[in-house]
């Protein structure tokens, strides 16, 4: 073999292992996180450290604690399924019933321990781009 065929098998087999670094061996859980829908959760009987789950706030299932109002337990659904979620921190500005969120963290016996919050709001901002004159 010439040093051309050399230098490329030896260049392939060093990004091989990077990759396999990264994705299985370096330990970090935040290089990956696979979304789930409510439906796939629901019927999963397993423990998952990693997940992320889009849906809409269940009317009414918003329970923020009295002495703690950094803690919140809620109901995410897509359809007819629904999971509860478990969050503590500061909740997004337009956190409200029938609001649409991404919530990641781990998932335990149909509930999720989420460690972060984020609400959709996007159209919220479609009425104002419409009146913008172009230039």
């Amino acid at each position: 073999m010439n040093k051309i065929y050399t230098s490329l098998i030896l260049v392939f087999g060093l990004v091989v292992i990077w990759t396999v670094y990264l994705t299985n061996i370096r330990g970090e859980k935040n290089i990956t996180v696979r979304y789930y829908t409510i439906e796939e959760l629901s019927t999963k009987d397993v423990s998952l450290s990693r997940v992320k789950v889009g849906g809409l706030i269940k009317p009414n299932s918003i329970k923020i604690n009295d002495e703690d109002q950094l803690e919140v337990s809620f109901y995410v659904y897509q359809g007819s399924d629904s999971l509860k979620v478990y969050y503590y921190g500061i909740r997004p500005d337009l956190f409200k019933d029938d609001t649409e969120v991404v919530v990641a963290g781990a998932f335990d016996d149909n509930l999720i321990i989420a460690t972060e919050l984020q609400t959709k709001c996007a159209s919220r901002y479609e009425g104002d781009l419409k009146n913008i004159e172009k230039i």
